[in-house]
């Protein structure tokens, strides 16, 4: 039977705690998403590892900002919070997409909070010569649905390569939508949209923390030229591709994943 997680608050913040007495280990979502992007992967790190998951603010059940203002710095404050509330001393982080952004963030702030980082299938740079599609939605409001059916329907990932069936989908948007006074809406602030991290290049060269680099074989994300020089530049850094995952590695290969995270836990000090 698949484990189920227990319900955290750390102040504005919720987490949600798989349990066990293994390493600690935080799983770090990416743009738009919520805690269940890891309900595949977090129960295979056991007992090895002690997996919790984060809603950063403006996501899934954290709290949104009041006046709507977000960075990749409010989010590695995030995983600070989470971490003094959680008790831990010395931690491994992982993060998807932007959560691997902010989480090589607290890598270079916080160095000595961590065993080692892992980076999930993220973009190095953000496209300057046009506009992103998430740049174009937050130019509209806040969608409002008149049902929490019509908001499901609604949800698509971002972008849409998945190995998941229609139907896991479907269950992944229904955790992440939430009735309002107008209506139903998502579980996201679309001001979170706003963020714009800059290039990785340097960062990554600062970086003296163990690292593990990770792509989706099949992602539209990181081309396999900048996934290399990521490596490269990341000192003592490993590198390792995701056969058959999209961009949507913690969905499309949670097994592997778990693999992977638990070889690199193994390999570091205590």
């Amino acid at each position: 039977m698949t484990p189920s997680a227990r319900e955290l608050r750390a102040g504005p913040l919720h987490l949600r705690d798989w349990g066990g007495g293994g390493a600690p280990i935080l799983l770090l979502h990416g743009m738009a998403a919520h805690t269940h992007w890891w309900d595949f992967a977090a129960p295979l790190l056991m007992p090895a590892l002690r997996p919790v998951a984060l809603d950063f603010r403006g996501h899934g059940d954290s709290a949104w900002t009041e006046n709507g203002s977000y960075s990749s710095g409010t989010w590695v404050d995030d995983v600070e919070t989470a971490r003094a509330a959680l008790g831990w001393d010395r931690f491994l982080l992982c993060g998807h997409s932007m959560g691997a952004r902010v989480a090589l963030g607290y890598a270079e702030r916080r160095p000595e909070r961590l065993r080692g980082v892992a980076a999930v299938d993220f973009l190095a740079e953000m496209r300057t010569d046009r506009p992103s599609r998430f740049a174009r939605l937050l130019k509209r409001p806040q969608p409002i649905y008149a049902s929490e059916d019509e908001a499901v329907a609604r949800f698509r990932l971002e972008p849409d390569g998945t190995v998941l069936s229609p139907e896991r989908v479907r269950a992944l948007g229904r955790f992440g939508v939430r009735q309002g006074p107008d209506g139903w809406t998502w579980k996201f602030d679309w001001r979170c949209l706003g963020v714009r991290p800059p290039p990785v290049w340097d960062q990554l060269a600062r970086l003296r923390v163990p690292a593990l680099l990770a792509r989706g074989a099949e992602t539209t994300i990181v081309s396999r030229e900048d996934f290399a020089r990521m490596a490269a530049t990341l000192p003592g850094s490993r590198a390792v591709e995701i056969a058959g995952a999209h961009h949507h590695v913690p969905l499309d290969a949670p097994t592997a994943l778990a693999r992977e995270l638990a070889a690199f836990a193994a390999g570091l000090p205590a």
